[in-house]
């Protein structure tokens, strides 16, 4: 029975490939499916960890003070609804108050792109 294995826009697609010529698997098939299906686990309990910490009182702290500092405006476009905070690039959960530089202020829109 073949297994179904989601990839998460194809970031696990490179590695198969890599694994798959470097490693030596005694039943290749299950091995890749088995370490596969804990990359996608592990992938999806880091999101869901995510989410909870966008929901912290900490993180309303930080979106409040980026939106001042963006005078409530896409910082791309300059559109003034649906605001989203960004990271530009990612720093250690509950420092983003000192890494303010990391984060830039987006509409829904541009934020989107950026993830595109």
């Amino acid at each position: 029975m073949s297994k179904h294995v989601n990839y998460r826009y194809g970031e696990w697609e490179n590695y198969l490939w890599n694994f798959r010529e470097n490693e030596y698997l005694e039943d290749p098939d299950t091995d890749i499916h088995e370490l596969l299906a804990t990359k996608a686990q592990g992938a999806a309990d880091r999101q869901e960890s995510y989410d909870h910490y966008l929901e912290t009182e900490y993180w309303s702290k930080v979106q409040a003070k980026a939106l001042v500092a963006a005078n409530f405006q896409c910082q791309q476009c300059s559109s003034t609804s649906k605001l989203q905070v960004h990271h530009k690039k990612y720093c250690k959960r509950f420092t983003e108050l000192e890494n303010m530089h990391l984060l830039q202020v987006l509409c829904k829109q541009c934020h989107d792109s950026e993830h595109s």
